[in-house]
């Protein structure tokens, strides 16, 4: 008879030992979110943090590029500029009110403003009507004793593209590169594609009469000769830089602080904008500008203790606090020249002043990883500071 032989059933995993691996499965998926949740925060944190350094950069780049034009005039020698020792044309407002705030933080600023004469972005070239030379010169229409024409004060310019042609407006100086000679432009110009027809006059019409230099009626100086390089300037601006709250993000009720920049014609009494206006950065939290005539071993507009000072606006912040340090500075240095800012609207152009310029931006969004205790949500800011002698500062003018 056959053997009976019974087989074994197969071994498998007790409930005991599915529980004991199912904990050790739960605690290495922990581990691993945590570990993915840590990276996923650096991956955030860094890249906000590159890009607040980013627009700190941008910021001061571009704050360089402008101060280094600050105080230029390039009509000088034709038209200086006509400006007020009481709104002078370099001045710093310190911890005024930002507009638009409401309660958000920041709520005060500092607000840079200067002057210069801004040439547009492109050189034009003269286009002679007959021959290699164009206009009569003053001189030799005071020789001749002929009356300027018409043809004495209006010129034909190439631009080089209609974009070029079309930003020349009435107002604007025109400037020759080849003798250095600018006019303004006394009508609406004229334009054929990218060319540009324009009428010029000059502010001493009457002295070509008497000396034998100068403008009879509105012809020029010098004569220019075809193929001229030219440059056509906006005169005497004067630019403001400060923060503002704009409603840029439809997510953020209060707004976002950015640091902006307005343009517009030079006034004895107040800014005006005329131009659109610029915005150069977003959630810029702090603009602080500060002054020294002494090399940077003291900065106007800094306290004793090395904090920012409290004063405010134009006379308490400006004539009696910036402006007041600046002088203590001055005197003690031993310029021969100058020993204060005051009697002159120009002393930023005839004494050496350094510029400290402090950026402080914001990450774009609040994080707990950011709060000092990690348990509220908060901003991580970044400071940068630039300090320059502006290439213009320290030239005199007299």
């Amino acid at each position: 008879m056959a053997e009976v032989r019974h087989s074994r059933g197969v071994a498998g995993f007790s409930l005991v030992e599915l529980l004991v691996a199912l904990v050790f499965t739960m605690v290495l998926m922990a581990g691993m979110a945590s570990v993915y949740r840590a990276s996923l925060s650096s991956f955030y944190t860094s890249g906000e943090s590159l890009s607040s350094a980013r627009r700190n950069r941008m910021s001061l780049e571009v704050l360089l590029d402008d101060l280094n034009q600050a105080c230029l005039y390039l009509t000088d020698l034709v038209q200086p500029p006509s400006t007020s020792e009481t709104w002078p044309p370099f001045l710093i407002l310190p911890n005024m009110d930002i507009q638009g705030r409401g309660t958000e933080t920041p709520q005060t600023t500092d607000e840079l403003y200067f002057c210069l004469d801004q040439p547009l972005p492109f050189e034009a070239t003269l286009n002679a009507p007959t021959g290699s030379e164009t206009h009569n010169s003053a001189g030799q229409l005071v020789f001749a004793d002929t009356v300027p024409a018409i043809a004495d004060k209006t010129f034909t310019l190439d631009c080089g593209s209609d974009t070029y042609a079309g930003q020349v407006r009435q107002g604007h100086w025109l400037l020759f590169k080849d003798a250095w000679e600018a006019a303004p432009i006394t009508a609406a110009p004229t334009r054929s594609g990218k060319t540009v027809t324009v009428t010029v006059a000059t502010s001493d019409p009457a002295s070509a009469a008497i000396t034998g230099s100068g403008n009879p009626g509105n012809a020029l100086a010098k004569r220019h000769l075809n193929g001229s390089r030219a440059l056509f300037v906006q005169w005497n601006q004067m630019v403001r830089y400060r923060i503002e709250y704009l409603n840029l993000d439809p997510g953020s009720g209060n707004g976002i602080p950015c640091l902006v920049r307005d343009q517009g014609d030079y006034s004895r009494t107040a800014f005006t904008p005329t131009q659109p206006q610029q915005i150069l950065a977003e959630n810029v939290t702090e603009l602080s500008v500060y002054l020294s005539a002494n090399g940077g071993a003291s900065w106007a507009g800094l306290a004793s203790s090395g904090s920012k000072a409290g004063d405010i606006g134009l006379d308490a912040g400006w004539n009696l606090g910036i402006r007041t340090a600046l002088d203590a500075q001055l005197l003690a240095s031993g310029r021969p020249d100058f020993t204060s800012t005051r009697g002159t609207a120009h002393w930023f152009r005839s004494t050496p002043i350094l510029v400290r310029l402090d950026v402080t931006t914001r990450t774009a969004t609040r994080r707990s990883e950011y709060s000092a205790a990690g348990d509220a949500l908060a901003f991580r800011t970044f400071t940068q500071s630039l300090v320059l002698l502006p290439r213009h500062s320290g030239l005199s003018m007299n």
